[in-house]
C-alpha cells in the first residue's frame, strides 16, 4: 500500500473516531473535529501525503458532511417524536406510564403518578418500583421481546388492575385501569341477588305451605281455618313489604337529577308516628316527640317519607317492652336534623359498620317475627345520600340505638 493511501486510511479512521467522540456536540463542532483530526493526520504523513486542498480531502469533507447531516436529521426526528410521545401519555384518561429500553420510567400522566406513588416528574424508577407488580414488569419484558401488545389482569395489594402493554417506538407504554371498585360492585350485586332470592323464597314457601294446609283444614277442621288464614295473610304482607323495599332500593340506587319540592319534615314525622302509634301502645312504649311547627327542606316526598317511616318503625320493632322512643327535629347549619332514639336491643360495636348493608339484621329471628325485611337502613342511607345529607348510628348493646339524619334545607347548586 502506498504511503499516500495509508495516510488517507489513517485520516478516515481518525475522522470516524472523532465523529464518535463528538456525537454529543453540535454539527459545526463535529465538522471542525473531523477536519482538524484529518489535517493533523495528513501533516504527520509528510510531504508525500496529500495536501490540504487535494481531492482526497474534499471527498473526506463531503463524507463528514453527509454523516453530520444524517445525524442531525435523526436528532431532529427524535426531538419531534419525543414530545409527541409525552403528549400521548398525558392524553390518556387512565394511569399511563412510559418506560425506555433500559426499563426505566421516562414519563407518566397525573393518574400514572398517583398509581406509582412517586412524586410527579420523578423519572428513572425501575419497572417493579414504578408498577409495584412483578407480573406487570414481566409483561413489559415480554412485549419488548415479542413486539406484540399484551393485555392482562393482575392483583396489586388490595387492588385489581387491568393493564395493556404496547410498544411506542423503542419505548414501552403501560396503560392501567383500576377495576377494584367495579369488581366489588359486582360482588355486592351478586350477593344481593343471592340474598334477595333467599329472602323471597321464605315467604313464598310459607304461603304455598299455608295455602295447602288451609285447603285441607277447610275440609276436615273448619275451626282452624281462621288461624291459618291469618298466618297466610301475614306471610303475604311480608312478601309485599319485601317486594316494595326491593323496588324502593332499586329506585334509590338510580343516578340522575332529583325533582325536589318543598317537603315539611316535621309533618312527615307526625304522620309516621301516628301510623306507628298502635304498635307502640301495644308494646307499652313511652313516646317523646319534639317537633317544630314546620321544618321545610327541598326533597323528594317519597324518599323523605321512606327515611322517617323506616327509622320510626325500627325504633318500635326493636325496642324493649315498656321502653322509650324519642323523635326530634331541630334546625342545624343549613339543614334539618332528625334524631330517633330507642331503648331497645342495641347493636354490637363490631357490627355498627354493617348496619346499612342489605339484609343485615342484629337479631334475625326477631326481625322476621316482626315482619322486618332487613332493607330498612339500607333504604335510609341511599335516600339520605341522594339528598346530599348524612346519617350516623350510635348504639350500645342492650341499651338502645340513636340514629341521626341531617338533610339540607336547600338543594345543592
Amino acid at each position: 500500500m502506498s504511503t499516500t493511501a495509508a495516510a488517507l486510511l489513517a485520516a478516515v479512521a481518525a475522522a470516524l473516531a472523532a465523529l464518535l467522540v463528538a456525537a454529543v456536540l453540535g454539527r459545526r463542532a463535529r465538522r471542525v473535529a473531523v477536519r482538524l483530526t484529518a489535517r493533523r493526520t495528513g501533516a504527520a504523513a509528510g510531504p508525500a501525503g496529500p495536501g490540504p486542498s487535494g481531492g482526497s480531502w474534499a471527498a473526506l469533507d463531503a463524507a463528514a458532511d453527509a454523516l453530520a447531516d444524517a445525524h442531525d436529521r435523526r436528532g431532529e426526528a427524535l426531538a419531534r417524536e419525543r414530545p409527541w410521545r409525552l403528549e400521548l401519555v398525558d392524553a390518556i384518561v387512565g394511569p399511563a406510564l412510559l418506560f425506555d429500553g433500559e426499563e426505566r420510567l421516562q414519563a407518566a400522566n397525573a393518574a400514572g403518578w398517583d398509581l406509582t406513588g412517586l412524586a410527579p416528574g420523578t423519572t428513572g424508577a425501575s419497572l417493579v418500583q414504578a408498577l409495584g407488580s412483578t407480573a406487570l414488569a414481566e409483561a413489559v419484558r415480554r412485549v419488548r421481546a415479542d413486539g406484540e401488545p399484551l393485555a392482562l389482569d393482575v392483583e396489586r395489594g388490595q387492588q385489581e388492575l387491568a393493564a395493556t402493554v404496547s410498544l411506542v417506538g423503542d419505548e414501552a407504554l403501560v396503560v392501567v385501569v383500576d377495576r377494584t371498585r367495579e369488581r366489588r360492585v359486582e360482588d355486592v350485586r351478586r350477593n344481593f341477588v343471592v340474598n334477595a332470592s333467599h329472602e323471597l323464597k321464605t315467604p313464598v314457601t310459607a304461603i304455598q305451605t299455608l295455602a295447602e294446609a288451609l285447603e285441607v283444614t277447610l275440609r276436615d277442621d273448619p275451626r282452624r281455618a281462621a288461624a291459618l288464614a291469618k298466618r297466610l295473610t301475614g306471610e303475604a304482607e311480608r312478601l309485599a313489604r319485601l317486594v316494595t323495599d326491593l323496588l324502593d332500593l332499586r329506585r334509590l340506587e338510580e343516578r340522575g337529577p332529583l325533582e325536589r319540592v318543598p317537603v315539611d319534615l316535621a309533618e312527615t314525622v307526625r304522620r309516621a308516628v301516628a301510623e306507628a302509634l298502635p304498635r307502640a301502645e301495644a308494646r307499652r312504649l313511652e313516646l317523646d316527640v319534639d317537633l317544630p311547627d314546620a321544618a321545610r327542606i327541598a326533597g323528594v316526598p317519597g324518599d323523605v317519607e321512606a327515611i322517617v317511616t323506616n327509622l320510626v318503625s325500627n325504633a318500635v320493632k326493636y325496642n324493649r317492652e315498656g321502653g322509650r322512643l324519642e323523635v326530634r327535629v331541630a334546625p342545624g347549619d343549613g339543614a334539618q336534623v332528625l334524631t330517633v332514639r330507642d331503648t331497645g336491643i342495641g347493636i354490637p360495636q363490631q357490627d355498627l359498620d354493617r348496619v346499612f348493608e342489605r339484609f343485615y339484621r342484629v337479631d334475625t329471628a326477631r326481625s322476621r317475627a316482626t315482619g322486618g325485611t332487613g332493607l330498612g337502613l339500607s333504604i335510609v342511607r341511599h335516600a339520605v345520600e341522594r339528598h346530599g345529607g348524612s346519617v350516623r348510628v350510635e348504639s350500645l348493646l342492650g341499651e338502645g340505638t340513636t340514629v341521626t339524619v341531617v338533610l339540607p334545607i336547600a338543594a345543592a347548586a
